[in-house]
């Protein structure tokens, strides 16, 4: 169902997905064969799944007819506790990327003395996963907010009364109380559930992000990390049998990692783990500091 509402700029095949991460990380996926995929609202900037929510307050504070206006921040706004993370009843799980090759900004967020990032095949990576998991939704970060307010503008007022085979004056008519109205009404915060995921500030621009989403299940079972002193969930997120080498183009290392052992002990595991043709780069990035 949500499918049909929710529009999101996917990749565009041939094309290379960068996965930053530190030297502990690194050696997790390779060995593990292994992505690490985050909960949502435990992500590493604690404001991206709220900052939808202020986006939807503002769409509505816009609306020009005051008797909508007064209804649907009425009776829409207390629902974005699905957006806040207090009423999912689907957990999403995230992992990330970057379409960027050498970012400083992911450099100093995964560890720039110890990162490295791993560049992935797009379309082999996306064949990996999905033979053992649903992926329930992937697409490009989006970071633009006069185009973040308008896709919940258009959701709201145009998409889903059509999904619903009506318009926004005839459900509103009908009353808060109605089937069609309160189906609206959820239609909307699940949308925005998924849309909080691929919203964020436009401060973070330059990340250029690209994320794949999972819903828990069953089949594959929450797990918890430490992370400074607080329990982080988590799931894995297989991406090789254990003799199958990855979809890696190439690795590069972090900027302020540019010691001689840095690359040259990663060439070595490659190596010994099948790697042969594997090329390990130094970021391109000079520091003065």
């Amino acid at each position: 169902m949500l499918k049909q509402l929710i529009r999101l700029n996917t990749l565009e095949y041939p094309c290379n997905l960068y996965h930053y991460t530190k030297c502990k990380g690194i050696l997790g996926i390779l060995s593990d064969k292994c992505l690490w995929a985050t909960k949502s609202d435990f992500l590493n900037d604690a404001n991206e799944i709220r900052y939808t929510s202020v986006l939807v307050e503002e769409v509505l504070g816009e609306i020009k007819n005051p008797v909508w206006r007064q209804i649907l921040y009425q009776v829409l706004i207390p629902g974005l506790d699905y957006v806040n993370g207090l009423e999912y009843e689907k957990d999403y799980y995230v992992v990330s990327f970057s379409h960027k090759e050498d970012s400083i900004t992911l450099w100093a967020e995964f560890g720039d003395h110890t990162g490295y990032n791993i560049c992935f095949r797009s379309e082999e990576l996306i064949s990996r996963i999905s033979r053992e998991y649903k992926i329930a939704y992937h697409g490009k970060v989006v970071y633009n907010r006069e185009y973040q307010k308008a896709r919940i503008r258009k959701l709201l007022f145009y998409e889903i009364p059509e999904y619903l085979g009506s318009s926004m004056g005839d459900i509103l008519e009908e009353g808060i109380d109605s089937v069609i109205f309160k189906k609206l009404c959820r239609l909307f915060w699940k949308s925005v559930q998924i849309y909080a995921i691929f919203f964020k500030q436009e401060e973070f621009a330059e990340e250029h992000e690209y994320r794949f989403a999972f819903r828990d299940s069953e089949e594959n079972p929450v797990l918890y990390r430490e992370k400074e002193g607080f329990l982080l969930p988590y799931m894995k997120i297989r991406i090789g049998k254990k003799n199958e080498l990855l979809p890696i183009q190439s690795i590069m290392v972090a900027p302020k990692n540019h010691i001689d052992l840095a690359r040259k002990g990663m060439e070595q595991y490659l190596k010994e783990a099948g790697y042969r043709d594997i090329p390990v780069n130094l970021s391109k990035i000079k520091l003065r500091y």
